[in-house]
């Protein structure tokens, strides 16, 4: 998914018609988040019961 590399345009009600738009963080949504958060764990669970078995 390329990104744009300059900042667009728009009308905008304050500086009228071709007034650059500030840019906006694109933010993971929360799904992903929870997502990851999950993987996280689930993978350190994972290494304390290898850790356990081996030792």
């Amino acid at each position: 998914m390329p990104m744009p590399t300059a900042p667009t345009t728009a009308p905008n009600a304050l500086g009228g018609p071709g007034r650059p738009v500030e840019p906006v963080l694109r933010i993971l949504p929360l799904g992903s988040g929870l997502v990851l958060i999950g993987l996280g764990l689930g993978l350190a669970f994972v290494g304390l019961r290898m850790r356990q078995s081996a030792g």
